[in-house]
């Protein structure tokens, strides 16, 4: 049986990572496979998942303690005789896991890019964290034996260029299922009718509520697009460390009768039938898995221009500049027919098919 130690997860249900590791873990999984996870907290949910997989997750420090994440990691190879170890990661900084599997001498080491800039709160903390990123950068790859990235951009972010333009890069795109992300009428207007509003023209967005994702400028963005249009509605879903602020600033704006925050839920692709545009205006994305879900769903997308050109799959995906200011935005916006149907992908939306990827993700390992 060839074993195989996988990280990083949250807690099954944070954002991208998460996601694309439960897809990995359906597709991938075979009774000659044994795959293992690591994180930084046990869940208690994700732990019985994983367990339906006969596959354990363990747990070892975060990066605020690197000699004790060193010594577990080095722990658990050692004792588990792994034939691979395939680390997900946002960041050079998280490079402790790798340089204990080159010292356990582990076959096959694959480190996969999953973003292209630092997510952190604080702007004085972000700017020393890419300082690290950038000294931790020069010597990451020396760790690996195989590179991967959701996107070439990704790839650069924590790659030297003369890895990515290697064979030994390779971009894995995070797939979707298409057969749940498909545009139904039936279900937007039940959705409609559930959430109060039938009349309104929606915008939304899904995403954890952090510097990465922008929700202030989604905020600044849709109150110009109210001043245009009255029956404007915002759908927000997501919680993370920015939610109260986001909240308040609604709050002082006075936009809260037009501005509903749903929290975290199971079922998003529904919530996606109900929009008539989705925003992505991120400081960064490796790639932005949830633009590729909305537009599976036939759903006009209007995203930052900071994100990889990757994530157009239909004709109706716009980048626009973040300096260019919310106002431009809303004009953008509010000058446009907004009209949901069945997406019509663009060929290079086969590359995201759940379906179509199973044997490239079985490759991987």
């Amino acid at each position: 049986m060839k074993k195989v130690l996988i990280g990083f997860f949250m807690d099954g249900k944070a954002g991208g990572i998460d996601k694309y590791l439960l897809n990995f873990l359906e597709v991938v999984s075979e009774k000659n496979v044994q795959m293992d996870f690591l994180t930084n907290e046990i869940d208690g949910e994700l732990k019985d998942k994983l367990q339906s997989y006969h596959s354990r997750l363990f747990a070892v420090a975060n990066l605020k303690h690197p000699l004790k994440q060193y010594a577990q990691v080095r722990r658990i190879l050692r004792k588990g005789k792994y034939d691979a170890i395939y680390l997900n990661i946002s960041t050079a900084i998280d490079c402790i896991a790798a340089i204990a599997s080159k010292h356990e001498k582990v076959p096959k080491r694959i480190i996969h890019s999953h973003s292209s800039g630092n997510d952190c709160e604080n702007a004085v903390k972000r700017l020393v964290f890419d300082l690290i990123h950038s000294v931790c950068r020069l010597f990451l790859w020396r760790n690996g034996t195989h590179f991967y990235g959701c996107s070439e951009k990704a790839g650069e972010w924590l790659f030297p260029k003369r890895i990515v333009c290697s064979e030994k890069f390779r971009v894995i795109y995070n797939a979707v299922d298409r057969k749940i992300f498909q545009y139904d009428e039936a279900v937007r207007k039940e959705v409609r009718e559930e959430l109060g509003i039938e009349d309104k023209f929606v915008i939304g967005h899904v995403g954890n509520f952090c510097y990465q994702k922008n929700h202030e400028f989604i905020i600044d963005v849709f109150e110009e697009v109210l001043k245009r249009n009255p029956k404007a509605e915002l759908l927000l879903v997501g919680k993370g460390v920015r939610f109260a602020d986001i909240q308040e600033k609604v709050k002082q704006k006075g936009m809260e009768h037009s501005v509903q925050f749903l929290g975290w839920i199971q079922d998003v692709d529904r919530v996606f039938q109900a929009m008539d545009l989705f925003l992505l205006p991120s400081n960064f994305e490796g790639l932005g898995i949830v633009g590729i879900e909305a537009q599976c769903l036939g759903l006009p997308c209007v995203m930052s221009s900071t994100i990889p050109k990757e994530a157009k799959i239909t004709k109706k995906c716009y980048f626009l500049p973040l300096k260019s200011g919310a106002e431009k935005w809303a004009e953008f916006i509010t000058k446009r027919q907004w009209k949901r149907e069945r997406a019509r992908c663009l060929a290079v939306a086969e590359e995201y098919d759940l379906e179509n990827q199973k044997e490239q993700l079985k490759n991987l390992l």
